[in-house]
């Protein structure tokens, strides 16, 4: 199979992938997806909202 034939019988399949990217994309801004990251002036990593240890207890000397 030479690489002409290949590229005939896989452009169908490239503009199909290329224009569900496309729609994908511009559905994803449409609707606000990468507005998200602030709400009212706040950052998404507030300090309320990051979950730590609160202790050394899960950061154990190593015995060999």
């Amino acid at each position: 199979m030479n690489t002409t034939t290949f590229f005939v019988l896989a452009r169908p399949f490239l503009w199909l992938a290329a224009i569900a990217f496309l729609t994908g994309f511009v559905s994803y801004l449409a609707i606000g997806g990468g507005a998200t990251a602030f709400v009212e002036g706040q950052h998404r990593s507030s300090p309320e909202m990051i979950s730590a240890p609160s202790s050394d207890d899960w950061n154990l000397p190593k015995r060999i």
